[in-house]
């Protein structure tokens, strides 16, 4: 239950670009369709920030958010996760964020739609008929991820094209990309969650999350809010 590229044991082996900027330590690297496979993920571009939170952190999302925006300038904000769940509440933290800023020239539309446990609604299908409607230029999808690492608990931010699974981590969920929005994708993530036995070998199965979760949540969902509004407005 990892969900970082930079953990996957396949990425060791292949050069990717790394480099430092406001801060951040930035780890990029394209997957082709058969590097893709043995990581289990989808071809595309994938960008890890690793931050230290300080206050050049929103410079860095939005210099990495700003890598994957070619053209066009238009974005739905799919906030993904259960708000009732501070570890899996980051999309929707991000959309109450958006949503304090002004949003009235058009350009940014947020949507937040709740897990289907809680509606017996599939939330891609949501997102997917939404984008249909509005025809954004962009679908920015951010969800809480997964992580090998305790130091990466709400420091490292995942950017990629490629696709997103929400409720991935449980076996649920469709699978978000460019081909079934029929528009271009974006996801952003950052992991709040570590297995037990990534901390310590041979622990019973279970799951942790920072003593401090909800504040790291909510400083992560503001900086997050703010790139993608620089890089928009």
């Amino acid at each position: 239950m990892q969900d970082l590229i930079i953990e996957a044991d396949e990425i060791k082996t292949v050069k990717g670009k790394n480099y430092e900027k406001y801060g951040a330590v930035f780890d990029a690297y394209e997957l082709d369709e058969k590097l893709a496979a043995k990581c289990g993920r989808k071809a595309g571009n994938y960008l890890t920030v690793q931050t230290d939170g300080g206050s050049q952190t929103e410079k860095a999302l939005y210099y990495a958010l700003h890598s994957f925006v070619k053209r066009g300038k238009k974005a739905l904000v799919a906030g993904f996760g259960n708000g009732d769940v501070v570890a899996d509440a980051l999309g929707k933290k991000v959309v109450e964020f958006l949503k304090t800023r002004n949003l009235q020239g058009g350009r940014i539309s947020v949507f937040a739609p709740d897990v289907g446990a809680l509606t017996n609604l599939d939330s891609v299908k949501l997102v997917k008929a939404v984008a249909d409607g509005f025809s954004p230029d962009y679908v920015i999808a951010v969800d809480a991820l997964a992580t090998a690492k305790t130091e990466r608990l709400g420091t490292c931010y995942q950017f990629t094209d490629g696709s997103l699974r929400p409720g991935g981590g449980v076996g649920k969920g469709e699978t978000l990309d460019a081909k079934t929005l029929k528009t271009r994708f974006i996801a952003i993530g950052v992991p709040f969650i570590i297995n037990s036995s990534d901390i310590c070998a041979g622990a019973d199965r279970g799951y942790f999350v920072p003593y401090d979760v909800d504040e790291r949540v909510k400083i992560c969902a503001e900086f997050i809010a703010g790139a993608i509004f620089d890089c928009f407005s």
